[in-house]
């Protein structure tokens, strides 16, 4: 079975456009905000609702 050139580019750019993605969300994942409550917390994004942003200014002093 042939497989055309401009399909192999297509199914490479959609793998490797995946791989991107998912390494994105491996890195990012811990730095994503789950609320809107956390925009005034010094956690630089790490925190994940106001009850971590607690915690976090808990342990920051």
């Amino acid at each position: 079975m042939k497989i055309k050139r401009s399909d192999f580019l297509k199914d490479m750019m959609r793998i490797v456009f995946g791989v991107f993605l998912a390494g994105m969300a491996l890195i990012l994942g811990k730095r994503t905000v789950e609320g809107s409550t956390c925009s005034s917390c010094p956690g630089k994004g790490i925190c994940r609702g106001e009850i971590d942003c607690i915690k976090y200014l808990k342990t920051e002093k």
